[in-house]
């Protein structure tokens, strides 16, 4: 085997890897903390807000896979919503915005908004199966 074959296999599993975590992520429900309303502001019934947090320019959406995740970053696991994370990527916001999956954790994770978008893909759920 040449060291092309090697580097070849090593390229397939890494890709084996992300697809495999990319599909557990589009199957997960994701804790989205919560801002308190300000003062004197009610939020429409079933409305969410959309934190967003900012790290050397570039702007993410933070989700949390687990409530121990969101107490670590310090946010209010009380006022969270639970959210298919397939149903945040269907409705992604913004091209410039990325997801930060636990991004308090030493495992956390940043995707841009075109692999955000593919997420529902990897769920196995689109538009055309609702009814």
């Amino acid at each position: 085997m040449t060291s092309s074959d090697d580097r070849t296999q090593a390229e397939d599993a890494v890709a084996d890897e992300t697809e495999a975590v990319l599909q557990e992520l589009a199957t997960s429900v994701a804790l989205l903390p919560q801002a308190p309303a300000e003062e004197g502001e009610e939020q429409p019934e079933g409305a969410i807000s959309i934190p967003v947090i900012e790290q050397e320019g570039q702007q993410y959406i933070p989700v949390f896979t687990s409530e121990e995740a969101l107490r670590e970053a310090g946010a209010d696991v009380e006022s969270a919503v639970e959210l298919p994370i397939a149903e945040l990527a269907a409705n992604w916001p913004s091209d410039e915005m990325w997801l930060a999956v636990n991004p308090a954790s030493e495992d956390g994770i940043g995707l841009p908004a075109e692999v955000v978008r593919m997420l529902p893909v990897y769920a196995g759920s689109s538009d055309e199966d609702e009814v």
